[in-house]
């Protein structure tokens, strides 16, 4: 019972909006049924106590008092009261943007031939745009409809005159362009991790425009113009560069929640950057990061994504970092989960320890790092992979390799994932085979390391090669 769609959507409710939909649902504009505000009563209560929701035959009790159970008559009735809450999400939604329900207004009164009104409405429109600190891609979106509904509103009002259709036109175009170059950043974005062939269309064209038509003034083009390039150019800093300079100017005119959208964007480039080795990019993923935290930009609801943690603490360990990134695990720890903390501070802990070269420490540490995460089993075993050899454990490192190889085989990954560890495998085989002295041997296994494609753990075998 408790997986119904009302109760799963009700559970989403806060208290807050449990008392909003309280006042709708007693309204008898919207329903005069009194087993719909009897349910409601019986449901919110239960919410607001934080108690278990009720089983059919007690919620049925509470709306039909002194009925004979009738579970088609529940379930109907639960059906109705679902889509009332549905109305009032609309509702909500609608009345959350300004903008927009007054633009809604403005065409009502138009289309009911109130001039004031429409007039009214429509400069409390204008002033809303011009005053708001906002100018995204939505913001683009306003103001193109509210021209349109101006210039509507002239055609019925005025029979001489210019319309502002150039207007119009220019704000047509922004709006296309802000949003066209928002969205092949996405799919640039997720191509790179999934793989996954996206056709771009008119892009070309696009970018062609936003250079050569004076659009890099525009703020909700120029950033994501930026994004659009450090993705996709083989020099791919300059633009990151500007990428970030614009994003420090122009911080205020977006919303946090887009804020954060491009922070993650940016920083998920310069993950793949890290698995690179890339240098810059580390470091500049280590201050986003920062950036990112003190901003508040990371957390949800109070919460940080263990994935960020792990990054995070990555970042700042390549960067040699070490007190640092003590200091953020400690801090941070109590904003993961609960039930994650404690292996993801191990195994983040256990990072740090390897990379201060306290080996016995680290194995401690992962061997109470107990995970279900796919990924962060791969790099724990990577991690056990590279303290055996360190250590000079070549048959505990022989049966590991071994032992990896068939965990990989056996588990759904990812093609990335999957070619990137049985390279390090096949290739610490190799490099553990070495014979002594053997200099041509050792030359085209350095050979191999280098032209292999997908390798994330490129700079540690050629270290070992070299004997660092």
């Amino acid at each position: 019972m408790n997986h119904t769609v009302l109760y799963e959507l009700l559970l989403t409710f806060s208290k807050a909006e449990l008392r909003s939909f309280g006042k709708f649902v007693r309204s008898p504009f919207f329903t005069h049924r009194l087993e719909m505000e009897r349910m409601y009563a019986c449901l919110a209560r239960c919410r607001y106590r934080d108690t278990a929701l009720p089983d059919k035959a007690a919620l049925f009790k509470k709306t039909f008092p002194g009925r004979a159970f009738d579970d088609l008559l529940l379930r109907a009735t639960m059906s109705d009261l679902r889509e009332l809450m549905d109305e009032f999400l609309i509702w909500q939604k609608l009345r959350a943007d300004e903008v927009r329900s007054k633009l809604a207004l403005a065409s009502a009164f138009r289309e009911r031939n109130l001039v004031k009104r429409f007039r009214q409405t429509a400069k409390k429109v204008q002033a809303h745009l011009e005053n708001g600190k906002v100018r995204n891609a939505e913001y683009h979106r306003n103001a193109l409809d509210y021209q349109v509904e101006m210039a509507q509103f002239q055609v019925r009002t005025t029979r001489t005159g210019e319309l502002p259709l150039q207007v119009i036109s220019n704000s047509l175009d922004t709006l296309y362009l802000a949003e066209k170059l928002r969205h092949a950043c996405t799919q640039r974005s997720h191509q790179a991790v999934y793989k996954t062939a996206y056709g771009f269309g008119l892009l070309p064209v696009v970018l062609d425009e936003v250079e050569n038509g004076g659009y890099l003034e525009v703020p909700a083009i120029a950033l994501y113009y930026f994004c659009y390039r450090f993705q996709t150019e083989q020099s791919s800093l300059p633009y990151f560069q500007k990428f970030r300079a614009e994003l420090q100017q122009r911080e205020q005119l977006f919303p946090d929640a887009e804020l954060k959208n491009l922070y993650l964007l940016a920083i998920n480039f310069c993950i793949r950057k890290l698995n690179e080795g890339n240098e810059p990019f580390i470091r500049e993923g280590w201050e986003l990061y920062r950036e990112g935290l003190d901003k508040g930009f990371l957390l949800e609801h109070r919460r940080l994504s263990p994935f960020a943690f792990n990054n995070i603490a990555a970042f700042g360990i390549r960067l040699g970092k070490f007190e640092e990134v003590e200091a953020f695990i400690r801090e941070y720890r109590h904003f993961l989960e609960p039930a994650q903390q404690e292996s993801f501070v191990s195994f983040n802990l256990a990072r740090l320890e390897y990379a201060r070269h306290n080996y016995p420490a680290a194995m401690r540490l992962l061997q109470t790092a107990d995970f279900r995460d796919l990924v962060n089993n791969l790099i724990v075993k990577t991690m056990l992979l590279k303290i055996y050899y360190a250590i000079g454990e070549f048959d505990l490192l022989e049966s590991h390799l071994d032992t990896f190889r068939i965990f990989i085989r056996r588990r759904e990954v990812s093609d990335y994932h999957r070619r990137n560890y049985l390279n390090i495998i096949t290739l610490t085989k190799k490099l553990t085979a070495l014979t002594p002295g053997d200099k041509r041997e050792k030359a085209a296994l350095r050979q191999e390391i280098v032209a292999t494609e997908v390798l994330t753990e490129r700079e540690w075998l050629l270290a070992q090669l070299d004997g660092r």
